[in-house]
């Protein structure tokens, strides 16, 4: 999933299969060079589908533009509010792939420029499969479970609805304390 938004910016959330002798940190440490992008690796499980992607990467970038954030690191944030949780420590335990973990999600946004050229860049340490961004009974069983979902919640509003409130609900008191202080 890429989407344009803004003048010359892209949204995207990319399923990637890193070649056998590389793994996600050292994907994420190359990743980390480009200039105008902020990307964050995360285990396929968290991320519903594209729509929640979509709607996750848009806070993410308001956040960023606004310079709101809770990790010193952008690109954490993104996988903070893909598990709905300030604590930076639990969200890299869960959700950032072992060394043995080949497929993953790139998730980000940045220039459209640079994305293009990230996106040719990693070409050569492994190749793009969107499948992994497919939802699955699987998959939503996850976040289910690890979010304490109901079902009737989930029956009503759907898993990627939720989580996009509940993100959206956690970060926006802390973005107004913080948004207060820095006016004064």
């Amino acid at each position: 999933m890429i989407k344009g938004i803004e003048d010359d910016f892209l949204i995207f959330c990319l399923g990637f299969r890193v070649k056998g002798e590389y793994n996600a940190v050292q994907i994420q440490r190359l990743l980390e060079s480009f200039e105008n992008v902020v990307v964050q690796i995360l285990d396929k499980r968290f991320v519903a589908d594209a729509d929640h992607a979509y709607l996750i990467l848009l806070q993410s970038f308001e956040a960023f533009k606004r310079g709101l954030y809770v990790a010193k690191k952008p690109s954490l944030d993104i996988m903070l509010k893909f598990l709905c949780t300030k604590k930076i420590d639990k969200a890299l335990k869960d959700a950032f792939p072992g060394d043995d973990v080949k497929e993953f999600l790139l998730a980000g946004f940045g220039l459209r420029e640079k994305v293009d050229l990230m996106i040719k860049f990693l070409e050569g340490y492994g190749s793009f499969d969107e499948s992994l961004l497919e939802v699955s009974d699987k998959k939503l069983d996850f976040l289910i479970r690890y979010h304490g979902l109901s079902k009737d919640e989930v029956k009503n509003y759907g898993v990627e609805k939720i989580l996009c409130d509940r993100s959206s609900a956690i970060f926006s008191k802390y973005y107004k304390i913080k948004s207060s202080a820095l006016t004064r």
